[in-house]
């Protein structure tokens, strides 16, 4: 199978996902290596209204806690692809943090990709590949 893309990396979409324990997750994220780029807390004591995680190799990942904003969103429903260098480096720390590994890193062998699937405490999956399309 011959996989084609454009060529051009996209790093203007920006992941939304809401959380039960918003803070949790953030501090799972940041564990795995996003960086903190701003927090805003809810109105609740443990609350996130909104947080934005930075991805090293480009990317960003908007958090809230689930009271904080009507949204259809539910914790649990979602599945992020998020391009990395060093899909390893990351597993280990996912494995050092306890995190639920739902794929094992492999390379694929349809596509150019070395890439692991992790779950993160809310139930969403979470693809560290080097593949960026």
């Amino acid at each position: 199978m011959t996989v084609r893309t454009g060529g051009v990396l996209q790093p203007s979409i920006w992941a939304s996902v809401v959380s039960t324990d918003a803070l949790v997750l953030r501090d799972w994220l940041l564990a795995l290596g996003f960086i903190e780029e701003l927090m805003i807390p809810g109105e609740r004591r443990g609350s996130v209204h909104h947080c934005q995680l930075d991805w090293p190799d480009g990317g960003r990942v908007l958090l809230s806690s689930t009271d904080e904003r009507q949204t259809p969103c539910r914790p649990g429903t979602s599945s992020l692809h998020v391009v990395t260098s060093d899909p390893d480096a990351v597993l280990e720390r996912a494995l050092s943090i306890g995190a639920v590994v739902v794929h094992p890193i492999v390379d694929q062998t349809d596509y150019p990709s070395r890439d692991f699937t992790v779950e993160d405490p809310d139930g969403n999956h979470w693809t560290f590949a080097t593949f960026a399309g």
